[in-house]
């Protein structure tokens, strides 16, 4: 596999483990449960930062969405060249 696929692959990950962090996140709102599973004496909104959240899950979307770009390009690339070479 090209170092460019590798990457791509690795930041996809990344981002994928990002998004289900912050889907996590949003998951305890209104359960009264903290992400790490204590409970919070808080009212349910004041646990979560809804503008971070929703300013994490944007940029956890973007970031996949530019890898699997990179991905595909890298492919389109090497699929040029073997067709070039051959």
């Amino acid at each position: 596999m090209s170092d460019a696929l590798t990457i791509a692959t690795g930041g996809m990950n990344a981002a994928a483990q990002r998004l289900d962090a912050v889907a996590g996140r949003v998951a305890t709102l209104g359960t009264g449960m903290m992400p790490d599973g204590s409970s919070s004496a808080l009212p349910p909104a004041a646990t979560l930062d809804l503008s971070t959240t929703a300013l994490d899950l944007i940029s956890a979307e973007a970031s996949f969405s530019l890898n699997a770009a990179v991905a595909r390009t890298a492919d389109g690339m090497m699929k040029r060249t073997l067709d070039i070479l051959v």
